[in-house]
């Protein structure tokens, strides 16, 4: 593999730690938990298949783990409770740098809303932050957007209520802060925080005969600048031929 092909392939890698990095979240608190996440085999159980023909060796799958953080999106705030794992792979095929992220997108586990952030008097909702479009990355390691949508759950909402849609999603453009190579229960990972207060909310779709009672009292849509996000992030790197590279992949980027 010559010189300028390794260029091209750090160069692609390093965009998609950031392309599926992530996540909708808001302005930390003081007061919120971290989340009990510890680096285990099981970030990467979800990496994406590559396609046919390509060549493991020159992939890597990003498992990229929201630890902990807080979102705002019009008048709801969420803590991240549980850590959100976002796997990507990215790699040379075809002679072109690609991505390629689960079938059907990435999902999180639901993460309980606390009745007392939100102006309703509900016990038991959940909401999934989940993607809703491709992911692409960006220039240098960010990415320019990442489309997102908010599912809510609970029975007194329909089967698909949710915060922006596949046709109108959360559309975050990540800024990363506080980058370096760290350690996490003894395993090296790539830390980060990621922010953005510039993105627009769009109102809740498909909650029944709620909708038109839900966005009037969680202040959606949101205009651009009234949302927030602030995730605490850790990135692992997994080559698929090789194993575990996270220490030689942030070196390659320049990363300490």
């Amino acid at each position: 593999m010559t010189r300028r092909h390794r260029a091209r392939i750090t160069a692609g890698l390093g965009a998609a730690a950031l392309a599926a990095g992530l996540l909708a979240t808001g302005p930390a608190s003081a007061a919120q938990a971290a989340t009990s996440y510890a680096p285990t085999p099981a970030d990467f159980k979800d990496c994406p298949a590559l396609p046919a023909g390509a060549q493991p060796l020159l992939w890597n799958c990003l498992a990229i783990v929201i630890t902990d953080g807080q979102m705002k999106l019009g008048g709801l705030t969420q803590d991240i409770t549980k850590p959100i794992t976002i796997p990507v792979a990215v790699g040379l095929h075809d002679w072109k740098i690609q991505l390629r992220t689960p079938e059907g997108g990435f999902r999180s586990d639901p993460i309980d809303v606390p009745k007392e952030r939100l102006p309703l008097p509900i016990d038991g909702i959940k909401a999934r932050v989940a993607q809703a479009g491709p992911v692409t990355p960006g220039k240098m390691i960010i990415p320019d957007a990442l489309p997102l949508k908010i599912g809510l759950d609970h029975w007194l909402f329909a089967d698909q209520c949710s915060i922006g849609s596949d046709k109108e999603p959360i559309s975050i453009r990540p800024n990363l802060g506080n980058l370096g190579l760290g350690s996490q229960d003894g395993k090296v990972v790539i830390k980060t925080t990621i922010t953005d207060d510039t993105f627009a909310v769009p109102a809740a779709t498909g909650c029944g005969l709620l909708t038109g009672v839900l966005n009037p009292l969680v202040k959606l849509p949101s205009a651009a600048g009234k949302n927030s996000t602030d995730l605490n992030t850790v990135i692992r790197v997994k080559n698929y031929a090789f194993g575990d590279n996270t220490q030689s992949f942030a070196k390659e980027q320049g990363i300490r």
